[in-house]
């Protein structure tokens, strides 16, 4: 029930607006009549001056002095037809400079409103953006007409095999060209021993079709090239052309290495065609789906170009009869999938089914937007309270309802416009600050500043503008405000903030608060700087990840080849680290499956004789990092307690594990670790996972970076090739990325296919990873900080409304005797009571949700504390935001009061 009175002053207020643009209709209809008939008249009386031997010119200037002007008909059939009050919305410059000396005569609404908007435009601006770009059809020949395909559970996106894309190109007729690729990254072995990682895509010769792209060089692949046993080809794209074979013309008929084979160039593609995502060279899909059973085989993005005259609704239909008969003919792997012609981006990002989980998030924005425009419309409606007298005097000199609508909607569109133009900017520069955001974006993806962001953000400028400035004007001047001048002194009596002000000030304290509470339950690590480890000379190592490209397996032969990849695996590793021994700079070689500073996997334990959390009965969570032998000793890090992992334990079947520090003080509560045994936690439908004895204790490395406080780990034993992803992880003596070439050199030679991606210093990945976190972290407090400030204004504006509003009332307690600190708790009582309410809602917020993004059980060990603070926090915020209003109705003296009635 307590939501009504907020619908229904919403639904009052749509209310007006509709009947308001109704009468905008209407006046725009009598206007044409009026001029319609203004010309009829017109016409005649020439007529009949030309009768009298007029020229036609001094006729029709006669005829229009004897018929008077068009504006004094349009007066006089406004004024007949009730028409006079829509009249006066008409635009003014005037309204602009009044908006702009209104803007400088308040600097304080000025301020908070600019940053309250200048926030939630952006923030509204940012997935509308995103759903833009990904909407936006390919830069190429009709490119609305590429679209892709998909199937979709109704939860997610299920990438099409093989046996579905060959059954498509047979049946179906929509199209002029189907084609089907899969992303490649490939080592590319260049003149002089050179090697790169390089992203590429392999294509089914139809694909280059679908764009209409010719090559700039040579030409592109052939259906020829897709078949068994044919000769090894590539296309390349324009980077890889000036890179690597500096613009020769006659690179066509060279060979490049790519992997394992060596290929031969056949065309080279004109400057900035990427085609299909951000691909820089082209292989030929040569996969059949006669290799393969039903359903496996590489997963793959399918996507055509429409045949002219076909719409997509056409196309759609008959994807739908041909996917239902896939489905009859194979129910178990196809019977609840639905298939989906959709935008070419959705086919090739997988961001259908992340759209559609961040449904509460975009509410979320638009929300924050309605509440910063909520509390800016309270502060204008503040405002415009104490000019009521001048709005009264203005109504009894002539100026209609809405013309004096009009100005107060103008004046909060300039405020809207300024804040929208300050958040374009900050946005962009934002943009540029976080570029690590938009690298692996599609290359038609724009998400800067231009022409349509520009035009979203003045539409949202003019929603705020409505909300903010239209609305309160209309419930001001709802009432006769010559009957306001009349019964008060200061024209405010008739006016009170309604169920819509409590509820935006409840909710943005509560935000403060939850995001305020949501930090500090988090703990003293969450205001301290993670650090990788104690004693890691972190600008010493290098670190990459090894990534080896794995071959599908055919029919009947998945297990043989998931076992030769580990196999092989396991041999790179070792040689890798024989020769790498061997090299002078090296001083250290270790594999993990994370390094120090990473956000390692979490996972459920429980520990032998330790009983699980009572809020987590599931057990301890934890952190989880799989190692090799030397991983420690390569850290230079000491065992605190017991002993470290050596080669024999890689030969138990139960391989014993490490713990950190923290987990001995977090899970253990400092009780001794040395023989005790852990296990995961396995879901109940699965086989309960081994023990393990604990046999010794390292310090804390960097497990958690969100959340130092919350590093508890633990350490398994990995033989190499038995876990992915590696992470290779170097000490050098001298600059460790000076070695890279070297290093990738190194990997070439035991084995071509074998990848080296994102080396980097240690500390250089640390920094990149805890600039994200910060991030993360700048946009919580930022959230926090607006609804703090979005709150603070929005008890500011009560307090001064109702100490305005109260003048009178206050004066006469004052004479009748009544306290000072009586007096303060009649002004301040409603203010403290939505205080009170948004700490309540903020602390439960703060619970539910930080508990549910960070999956700790122990996360409410710092509850009392967080709660408190922020309390108190929220406390003298209000109690600031209140202080002036309350100081001014304690100064009202009686005389003064009473003189103004």
């Amino acid at each position: 029930m307590a939501g009504i009175p907020v619908l229904s002053a919403i639904s009052g207020a749509l209310a007006r607006l509709r009947s308001l643009w109704r009468g905008v209709r209407r006046r725009a209809q009598v206007e044409a009549e009026m001029r319609e008939e203004f010309r009829h008249h017109i016409e005649l009386r020439t007529e009949d001056l030309l009768r009298t031997g007029l020229s036609p010119a001094e006729a029709r200037r006669r005829a229009r002095i004897e018929f008077g002007s068009m504006a004094t008909h349009r007066d006089a059939a406004r004024a007949a037809r009730g028409l006079r009050a829509f009249d006066q919305l008409r635009f003014s410059w005037l309204d602009v400079k009044l908006g702009l000396r209104m803007l400088v005569k308040h600097p304080g609404l000025t301020i908070v409103g600019c940053i309250a908007l200048a926030i939630g435009i952006p923030v509204a601006l940012a997935p509308l953006q995103l759903v833009h770009a990904i909407n936006a059809p390919l830069p190429f020949d009709e490119g609305e007409r590429i679209v892709g395909i998909e199937y979709w559970s109704g939860v997610d996106e299920v990438r099409p095999k093989l046996h579905d894309f060959e059954r498509w190109r047979r049946e179906l007729t929509s199209f002029e060209q189907l084609a089907a690729a899969r992303p490649r990254s490939m080592n590319l072995v260049g003149e002089g021993g050179r090697v790169q990682v390089v992203r590429g895509a392999e294509m089914t010769a139809s694909a280059f079709a679908v764009p209409r792209v010719k090559p700039l060089l040579g030409r592109v692949l052939l259906e020829a090239d897709e078949a068994r046993g044919a000769t090894p080809v590539v296309v390349i794209g324009h980077a890889l052309w000036r890179t690597y074979f500096g613009g020769d013309p006659g690179v066509v008929g060279r060979t490049l290495q790519l992997g394992r084979t060596r290929r031969t160039i056949v065309g080279v593609m004109p400057p900035g065609f990427l085609f299909p995502y951000r691909a820089e060279f082209w292989v030929p899909l040569q996969a059949r789906a006669i290799d393969y059973e039903f359903g496996e085989g590489p997963s793959l993005w399918v996507f055509g170009r429409l045949r002219d005259g076909v719409s997509k609704k056409r196309a759609q239909a008959e994807l739908t009869a041909v996917g239902r008969r896939i489905a009859a003919d194979h129910p178990d792997e196809r019977a609840r999938l639905r298939t989906d012609l959709l935008p070419y981006a959705y086919a090739v990002t997988g961001l259908r089914a992340n759209f559609q989980r961040a449904y509460p998030a975009y509410l979320m924005t638009l929300l924050l937007l309605g509440v910063a425009c909520g509390n800016v419309g309270t502060l204008m409606l503040a405002r415009a309270a104490a000019r009521s007298t001048e709005i009264a005097v203005r109504n009894a000199l002539g100026a209609g309802r809405g013309r004096i609508v009009m100005q107060f909607f103008i004046e909060s569109l300039v405020l809207a416009c300024l804040a929208a133009g300050v958040g374009l900017v900050l946005a962009e520069l934002v943009a540029r600050r976080f570029e690590f955001f938009t690298r692996s974006m599609p290359f038609w993806f724009d998400l800067g500043v231009g022409p349509f962001a520009v035009a979203v953000a003045g539409g949202l400028a003019v929603f705020s503008a409505v909300i903010a400035g239209l609305v309160p004007a209309l419930r001001l001047t709802g009432k006769k405000v010559h009957h306001t001048l009349h019964h008060s002194g200061v024209g405010v009596a008739g006016l009170r903030f309604g169920a819509v002000a409590t509820v935006l000030i409840i909710a943005e304290t509560g935000l403060a608060v939850g995001c305020l509470s949501g930090v500090g339950m988090m703990g003293p690590g969450a205001f301290r700087a993670p650090s990788i480890g104690e004693g890691i000379a972190a600008a010493e190592y290098l670190t990459a990840r090894l990534e080896l490209p794995v071959d599908l397996p055919t029919r009947g032969a998945a297990d043989s080849v998931a076992a030769g990849f580990s196999a092989r695996f396991a041999e790179i590793q070792q040689e890798l680290s024989r020769r790498l021994a061997a090299e002078p700079a090296v001083r250290a070689v270790a594999f993990a499956s994370a390094l120090p500073g990473m956000d390692h996997d979490r996972v459920r334990v429980e520990v032998e004789g330790v009983d699980a959390p009572a809020d987590a009965p599931g057990g301890h969570t934890v952190r989880r990092a799989h190692v090799g032998p030397g991983f420690f000793s390569a850290l230079e890090q000491p065992v605190l307690m017991g002993r470290g992992f050596d080669s024999r334990d890689l030969e138990a079947s139960a391989r014993p594990v490490i713990v950190n520090r923290s987990f001995v003080d977090q899970v253990l509560r400092g009780g001794s670790p040395i023989g005790r045994h852990i296990r995961c936690v396995h879901p109940p439908d699965e086989e309960p996972a081994p023990w393990h004895e604990i046999v010794g204790v390292v310090n804390d490395l960097g497990m958690n970076i969100v959340n130092p406080a919350r590093g508890a780990g633990v350490y398994h034993l990995s033989a190499p090739g038995e876990s992915r992803p590696v992470y290779l992880l170097v000490r050098l003596a001298g600059d460790p990325m000076a070695f890279v070439p070297r290093l990738r050199s190194i990997l070439t030679r035991i084995d071509p296919a074998m990848q080296l991606d994102d080396p980097a210093r240690l500390d250089e990945v640390f920094s990149d990873l805890r600039l994200e976190a910060r991030f993360g972290s700048i946009v919580f407090m930022l959230v926090a900080a607006i609804a703090i400030l979005l709150s603070a204004a929005g008890l500011y504006a009560l307090m001064a409304f109702t100490v305005t509003g109260r003048t009178r009332e206050i004066g006469i307690r004052v004479a009748l005797g009544a306290r000072r600190s009586n007096i303060a708790a009649v002004v301040a009582r409603r203010a403290l009571l939505q205080l009170g309410a948004g700490v309540a809602l903020g602390a439960w917020l703060g619970a539910v949700v930080v508990r549910d993004m960070i999956n700790d059980a122990n996360l409410a060990t710092y509850w009392p504390l967080a709660l408190v603070t922020v309390a108190a926090v929220m406390a003298i915020i209000g109690l600031l935001a209140c202080a002036p209003p309350t100081l001014r109705a304690l100064r009202i003296q009686p005389v003064q009061a009473l003189k103004q009635d």
